[in-house]
């Protein structure tokens, strides 16, 4: 998928135009710890609604995007406030994650967007960029509605006990939750997962 080229020509269907229900439902009721100590990255941040979200919350931001059409959206709606920062490039890259090591990561739409072949590889990325101790909040989406145009995803669907299988060598989950609040098309396809970098 060529995520620039969609930006591009506003092909952007997973663009709610606001931050995700899930999140502004953790922002209000879950304590700040969640969160952990230092930085939240938000991996395929698009146009920087989740990010702004978190750091209007109070939290040290990274929104990080492949495309930079995104970014050049994010920075033009939310700009570059204090504890905001835009971050062009792959969050499968080595050397980007150990140049901006943080303390949590937020997961909605990245996962999901990959092939499915790459999730492991998805898992040890996560790993890399969260300092030990570090927190992965996640969003999944379980469950994504059919395409229309019959070819498969992305979005592509995953299965809890595979997320469970997944992130388990390198994770412990601690909290698993349906969420309250979810966008029309999204209610009853997603989870909530809070889970702790091992070691």
């Amino acid at each position: 998928m060529d995520w620039e080229e969609c930006y591009q020509q506003g092909d952007t269907p997973w663009d709610l135009g606001e931050a995700a229900p899930p999140l502004l439902e953790l922002l209000a009721e879950r304590p700040a710890g969640i969160w952990g100590e230092g930085s939240v990255l938000v991996p395929g941040c698009g146009r920087g609604h989740d990010a702004a979200a978190l750091q209007r919350s109070g939290r040290e931001v990274l929104g990080l995007d492949l495309a930079p059409k995104a970014l050049a959206e994010a920075a033009s709606l939310y700009g570059a406030p204090k504890g905001l920062r835009w971050l062009e490039g792959s969050f499968f890259d080595p050397a980007l994650a150990a140049g901006h090591r943080v303390g949590a990561i937020f997961e909605h739409t990245c996962f999901c967007a990959i092939l499915p072949l790459e999730r492991e590889a998805y898992v040890q990325a996560a790993h890399r960029w969260l300092e030990p101790g570090g927190r992965l909040v996640a969003v999944f989406f379980l469950d994504p509605p059919e395409r229309g145009d019959g070819e498969p995803g992305p979005p592509f669907g995953a299965r809890k006990n595979e997320i469970r299988g997944l992130f388990g060598p390198f994770f412990t989950i601690e909290r698993e939750t349906d969420p309250g609040c979810a966008h029309p098309d999204r209610e009853g396809r997603e989870w909530v997962v809070e889970m702790v970098r091992t070691y």
